[in-house]
């Protein structure tokens, strides 16, 4: 997100549903330790759900590094120990029609509504910056990201298959989108 976008979407606190008080902000180029340590302590079924690279701080310090890209938005939970507690994005290729779109919650601070502030502070500021379509895949078997999707006005464009990688066999995905203006 430039610099001047930036301006737009000031931090917003949130309260969570158990209560605990957060902070929803774009990503900085400076956060990149303490996004390899959020990467660090997801479970197994986080690596499994959200798999796009390896988590770990190099891949952490190069997606900080991107902060500022003009074709990206990147959001983290901060809580009030200054740690991550969840972390969403979106990018585009220029020129662009749709998004991809990816979002991790940590364990700590799942059912609690992280994943959805998360999302619906994303989806305000897609109304806004980058293309008019938001894009996903979701495996079946992360049921409550699904019904999280489905609620916020995704919908499934197609089934497939993702195929198998790292420790996982393949497994039945689908495809989802949202119009966000």
């Amino acid at each position: 997100m430039t610099p001047a976008d930036r301006e737009r979407f000031p931090p917003t606190g949130v309260t969570l549903k158990d209560g605990r008080p957060a902070t929803l902000r774009l990503l900085r180029t400076d956060d990149g330790e303490r996004l390899g340590d959020f990467y660090a302590g997801l479970d197994e079924n986080a690596a499994r759900f959200y798999w796009p690279h390896p988590l770990d701080h190099e891949h952490a310090r190069t997606n900080a590094s991107r902060a500022d890209s003009p074709t990206e938005v990147v959001l983290v939970l901060e809580t009030a120990t200054a740690a991550l507690g969840g972390y969403a994005w979106y990018r585009w290729q220029e020129p662009a029609a749709s998004s991809t779109f990816g979002i991790c919650i940590a364990v700590d601070h799942q059912s609690c509504g992280a994943g959805r502030v998360l999302m619906e502070r994303l989806l305000a500021i897609a109304r806004e910056v980058g293309p008019p379509c938001m894009a996903l895949t979701c495996q079946h078997a992360n049921v409550r990201a699904v019904e999280l999707y489905q609620k916020l006005g995704f919908r499934i464009t197609r089934e497939g298959w993702l195929g198998g990688r790292r420790q996982w066999p393949p497994e039945p995905q689908y495809w989802m989108e949202r119009t966000v203006r």
